[in-house]
């Protein structure tokens, strides 16, 4: 069974994501979609494995991922489009539950599973706050 994921169409009028290349739209629509993102919004993940995934070079997603780190600041209260930490394989979108808001508190009670799937570090501590 497919795992869903809304992806609002309002993404199109955002300025930070407006802003990004088509590398770096590119690079922020295939971590959201990711078959492995948890409903968290974040995920285990390498620069090298999702590069290998879209048949680019390393080089060209960390390029494409750097956009996301910068662009979406775009005032004190804005958060990154997107999070890496490549020592602890970690990927993550700090605004995934503001578009992805659980469906039901089900899916509320499956968190603490998820959890389990990402890994330890300083993002995760901030996901979790």
């Amino acid at each position: 069974m497919g795992r869903y994921r809304k992806i609002d169409v309002r993404i199109w009028n955002d300025e930070a994501f407006a802003s990004l290349s088509d590398d770096g739209k590119l690079a922020f629509l295939f971590v959201l979609t990711h078959p492995n993102m948890t409903p968290l919004g974040a995920m285990r993940a390498t620069i090298e494995g999702l590069a290998a995934e879209l048949r680019w070079t390393p080089e060209r997603l960390r390029k494409a991922f750097r956009e996301g780190f910068h662009e979406g600041f775009s005032g004190p209260s804005r958060k990154p489009l997107l999070e890496l930490s490549e020592r602890h394989c970690f990927v993550g979108i700090p605004g995934f539950l503001s578009f992805n808001q659980p469906a039901s508190p089900n899916v509320v009670r499956s968190w603490p599973a998820w959890l389990d799937l990402i890994p330890e570090c300083e993002l995760k501590d901030r996901l979790l706050q």
